[in-house]
């Protein structure tokens, strides 16, 4: 315990401990005695192997954390087939699969960002409202508690109340907003439902200090985009890269625009990533598996091109392992957050930044 009764940071690969713990300063990246012990163990699985956190703006802060893992198993919202309550599970079990240090960018992501596991948002069935908020007050907590967030959820109702927290978090100041999705989820509403997956987008141009000039959406594709969605991006000159236009210009430079149209002239950014906005033979482990989307290697291109611009939230949603082949996309997912989080770390070090420097911080 620290000084101050708050728990203090320690890093025990996937919260083993015993008569067989490591005790090296190095011993999370290097091998063999080291990537869960010279035995296998898989002890109480957070993201990473990284320490357990109450959802407490203090404590995140008395564990000098700069990255908060948070998962949202809810699936309440969907509109489709169900399974996305079991995606934070999903990717914590992937990422026992790796070790934290990325050769990549030779950064060691335990070292540089100290991340806690904050654990799961509770859901409850039968209020989507309710379930909502509790969402909107988890990631309220870890934005104070001075961390980048990082979400898996969960279905794509997920970014409604969690970019409010955002933007409520920034107040006066501006915020972006990137959705990275076969499908616009911009719907104005579902049946007079506001609250669903297919309503993102809408609900954030709603928000008060997120204008359609720092608003992006890429990778669209397919029969399950309807009019009045396409209508209210295009009425709003919010920018649309549907996948064709990605699948003739390149990921790269797609990726360049989109985030430089988000941070222009804002204090933070909500990034919103749907597995679905991968190719169907990359990820059949999500809720609308769509062909002619984005490969497993262009999807890693655009995590280390998002990295070098950061963002306040990345939101990864729409996992679901019950319907995954071979855990192929909870392991894609997992890769692409490390990417993210690799890019994100070289970036600072290379400007001589501090772990977690964005423009919104307390």
């Amino acid at each position: 315990m620290s000084s101050d009764g708050h728990q203090a940071w320690e890093f025990v690969p996937h919260q083993h401990k015993g008569p067989a713990i490591q005790t090296g300063k190095d011993d999370h990246v290097r091998s063999p005695t080291l990537h869960n012990g010279a035995f296998k163990a898989s002890g109480l699985n957070t993201f990473m192997g990284a320490p357990y956190c109450e959802p407490d703006r203090h404590k995140i802060r008395a564990m000098g954390a700069k990255v908060c893992f948070l998962g949202v198993p809810h699936d309440h919202g969907n509109m489709v087939r169900c399974g996305t309550s079991q995606g934070p599970a999903g990717i914590r079990e992937a990422s026992t699969q790796y070790f934290p240090y990325m050769f990549d960018y030779d950064v060691d992501l335990i070292d540089f960002f100290r991340p806690v596991d904050c654990g799961d948002v509770p859901a409850i069935p039968s209020s989507n409202v309710r379930s909502h908020q509790l969402i909107y007050d988890y990631v309220t907590e870890c934005l104070h508690g001075g961390a980048m967030v990082m979400l898996c959820g969960g279905d794509h109702s997920v970014p409604i109340p969690a970019a409010r927290a955002l933007s409520d978090y920034l107040g006066e100041k501006t915020m972006g907003y990137l959705h990275v999705d076969c499908h616009l989820d911009s719907a104005p509403d579902w049946d007079d439902n506001v609250f669903t997956n297919c309503s993102g987008t809408s609900r954030a141009l709603d928000l008060p200090n997120c204008a359609a000039k720092n608003m992006a959406h890429m990778g669209s594709r397919n029969g399950l985009n309807p009019k009045d969605w396409v209508d209210t991006l295009v009425d709003n000159d919010i920018r649309l890269l549907p996948m064709r236009e990605v699948a003739q210009n390149g990921i790269e430079p797609c990726t360049h625009e989109i985030f430089t149209r988000a941070w222009d002239g804002t204090d933070g950014v909500y990034f919103s990533w749907d597995t679905d906005s991968l190719d169907a033979s990359c990820a059949p482990g999500t809720t609308a598996p769509e062909p002619f989307g984005i490969k497993s290697r262009e999807a890693l291109q655009l995590a280390r091109i998002a990295g070098e611009y950061g963002a306040s939230i990345m939101e990864i949603s729409e996992l679901c392992p019950m319907w995954d082949s071979n855990n192929i996309t909870s392991k894609l997912s997992c890769c692409m957050a490390y990417q993210f989080l690799g890019s994100r770390a070289k970036t600072l070090r290379d400007n001589n930044e501090p772990p977690w420097n964005r423009k919104n911080a307390a």
